[in-house]
């Protein structure tokens, strides 16, 4: 068939998660159409004004045409592959196209989040987690078990011809194939590899993704690159406006003479407005959310999203914003002989006003379940997040060692049912004693559960793991 020339958008990529765009790529050429490439760079364009109007979501990869814009990998593959009725990479009839999209769906949620977990400490992307590593291998390994069954009845996933479940299961694989499938890994796949290396010696693959290079001996693990560790240049402005972080407060202190005890150095304003905190503390929040949208679209979920790092490092500066933010007239005057906290309120006024706002996140949730809404549902819910807003404020309010006697921490309130509050915190040994039970009884749940029939994204977004995860990030965040 003839090559079209005017390309049909512009296909927006990320260079260290290239994989996602090569699926939409190769079948582009399987179907003779064209799209222009262009980089994405995370620090540069995330907040351009422009990007996020015309991609409100945030995630990339995205196509962009004439008729809007297109996001997710999968999605954009699936466009792709329909722009041309006259060939066959997306099937001949309703039910070729129902088995491609259940091998698509395979794909993303059972195949790119194990494989990633493990490939991307290769690449320097994230921190590399043995234990992780261990379970992704595991995963991995019985994707690739249903693929060599599937394979042993027909040449390709869905029949004696090539569709697009083969071009994006080759595109996910071959990180795999180059960095860490080594020849004991692949020895039990033998239909998987000839497949797969007879897809990848196909001019339209070779064009896309270039020749077949099969690793010798899996690579190991590197440290992460400063660039994918570092926050964006959006993240970093709010720090440099508001300097919530100690290490920045000190300096400030130190200039001026002034030693300051450490809770009223957390509660006193420090370089920056009223206006100019609450801003800072409105875009955090939003970095928060679209990153969590982000990863969720690239296949992480639960755990996985709540302890990225750059989670974890918005989530600290979003708590220390809020601790910063600043306080009353009252709360400037000296201290009385009972704990005042920064809204001038009496330490136990706080407290009630935080386990009433823990109580009402406890009624609402129970009243969403019974509306019909759940899980990420519930979590996303205006109303839901404005209340767990609420009690981070009310929470950073508290002086510094009081702990309220019965409020979800704003974790818990966010991604778990009501559960009882966690005991006074731990120090030391006690706290990492406290985190190595727990991790050991997540493995034990989630065996139990995986022996149940459960895998995926129903084992991480089943209610005793979430509550769990939840106290392991809680317990991890008072070391």
């Amino acid at each position: 068939m003839a090559p079209t020339t005017t390309p049909i958008g512009i296909l927006y990529c990320e260079e260290q998660k290239v994989y996602k765009a090569q699926k939409a790529l190769v079948a582009a050429k399987f179907n003779g159409i064209v799209m222009t490439e262009a980089k994405f760079d995370p620090e540069r364009d995330a907040r351009k004004p422009n990007f996020l109007a015309k991609n409100p979501t945030g995630k990339v990869p995205y196509l962009e045409t004439d008729m809007g814009c297109i996001f997710t990998s999968n999605a954009i593959a699936r466009y792709v592959a329909r722009c041309r009725a006259d060939t066959f990479i997306y099937g001949k009839c309703f039910d070729d196209e129902a088995q491609i999209d259940t091998w698509l769906e395979v794909c993303i949620h059972e195949l790119e989040v194990p494989l990633m977990s493990w490939v991307y400490p290769v690449l320097g992307v994230m921190k590399d987690d043995p234990q992780a590593t261990k379970a992704a291998t595991n995963d991995v390994k019985q994707v690739m078990t249903s693929l060599e069954k599937q394979l042993t009845s027909s040449p390709f996933l869905i029949g004696d011809f090539l569709t697009l479940a083969d071009i994006v299961f080759v595109c996910a694989l071959s990180e795999g194939f180059a960095r860490v499938f080594d020849p004991s890994f692949r020895k039990p796949f033998p239909k998987v590899c000839s497949w797969f290396e007879k897809c990848r010696n196909m001019p339209q693959f070779q064009a896309v993704l270039g020749g077949v290079t099969l690793c010798t001996q899996a690579e190991k693990s590197k440290p992460v690159q400063e660039s994918a560790a570092k926050p964006t240049k959006a993240e970093a402005k709010p720090k440099a406006d508001s300097k919530p972080k100690a290490e920045v407060q000190p300096k400030a202190e130190k200039a001026k003479a002034e030693p300051k005890a450490k809770a009223e150095a957390k509660s006193a304003p420090v370089a920056a407005s009223s206006g100019d905190q609450e801003a800072a503390i409105t875009a955090v929040g939003n970095q928060i959310r679209e990153l969590k949208e982000k990863l969720k679209a690239e296949g992480l979920s639960g755990k996985k999203v709540n302890e990225h790092e750059e989670v974890k490092k918005l989530v600290e500066q979003l708590v220390a914003l809020k601790a910063g933010a600043p306080a009353s007239a009252s709360a400037a005057a000296p201290a009385a002989a009972a704990p005042v906290a920064s809204s001038g309120a009496p330490a136990g006024d706080v407290e009630a006003a935080i386990k009433a706002v823990g109580d009402e996140i406890r009624v609402l949730k129970d009243k969403l379940k019974k509306d019909g809404l759940s899980g990420k549902k519930i979590n996303e819910h205006e109303d839901i997040k404005k209340l767990v807003d609420k009690l981070l404020s009310l929470k950073a309010q508290m002086p510094e060692g009081s702990t309220p006697a019965a409020a979800p921490s704003a974790a818990a309130a966010a991604s778990a049912p009501a559960a009882p509050a966690p005991a006074a915190p731990a120090v030391g040994g006690d706290v990492e004693a406290m985190i190595k039970a727990t991790g050991d009884e997540i493995r034990t749940l989630k065996e139990k559960l995986k022996k149940d029939g459960l895998k995926g994204k129903e084992l991480n977004n089943h209610p005793d793991v979430q509550k769990l995860v939840t106290q392991l990030t809680e317990l991890k965040a008072k070391q």
